[in-house]
């Protein structure tokens, strides 16, 4: 698909060879510039600089749209900041990702040609072969392009998993740390378990010193019985 709008879903990708603040500039004012407005559209104007979204079509924005995201994921992981810093190094993630918009450009733009080349009506066969061969060429262009993208996804995904388990570990390291308090509920328990047999051992003791008091109840009334007087006749 050539024609589709929704360029401001992806970010402008601008040289990395320039200085950040003419960077950040480039990037500004191609999002105000392309805000609201429909492409593809061939991109005239500061083409070794910023590649525009919309001078991309639909599927190319797409792939781009992928790049950008794993490239987000890797850069703002707690690994990343930490540990792999110094093994994957922004500025290479911000090249693969210039190449990889100035690749997707030109496949929208020899697009765009094939479409307007076949815009004439019913082609004969030498042109149905120019455009087969032409379409092969920017398939394979595609495709080399798709693997790149693939693989930064693989990074990301390797980067989220080990974001994951670095969170795993910490959340564990704090629960590790109530442990002292866990072992003394343990020991409360095991002194609950104490008493309570203690109890039960009082509660027997009680029933038998009951028992006992009722026997001496008993004699004591027979005793008593014993001494009494005879009623008078």
């Amino acid at each position: 698909m050539v024609g589709d709008g929704g360029a401001t879903s992806v970010e402008p990708v601008a040289n990395p060879d320039l200085r950040e603040g003419k960077r950040l500039r480039l990037v500004r004012m191609t999002k105000s510039q392309i805000a609201g407005r429909t492409g593809p559209l061939r991109q005239i104007r500061r083409r070794g600089e910023v590649v525009s979204p919309l001078a991309l079509e639909a599927g190319c924005r797409g792939l781009l749209h992928r790049a950008q995201r794993a490239i987000a994921t890797v850069v703002t992981s707690q690994v990343y900041a930490g540990e792999l810093h110094s093994a994957v190094d922004e500025p290479v993630l911000r090249r693969h990702e210039w190449e990889i918009a100035v690749a997707l450009r030109e496949i929208s733009e020899l697009l765009l040609d094939l479409a307007s080349s076949y815009a004439g009506g019913t082609a004969g066969p030498m042109t149905t072969t120019m455009l087969v061969s032409q379409s092969r060429a920017i398939s394979l262009a595609r495709d080399a392009t798709t693997a790149r993208v693939l693989s930064l996804e693989i990074l990301a995904a390797q980067v989220a998993a080990a974001d994951a388990a670095r969170r795993d570990w910490e959340t564990a390291h704090r629960m590790a740390a109530d442990n002292d308090k866990y072992r003394d509920l343990v020991a409360r328990t095991a002194a609950d378990e104490h008493a309570t047999m203690e109890i039960a051992g009082l509660a027997e003791q009680a029933a038998e010193a009951g028992q006992a008091l009722r026997a001496t109840l008993q004699q004591a009334t027979l005793a008593a019985e014993a001494l009494a007087l005879p009623e008078p006749r």
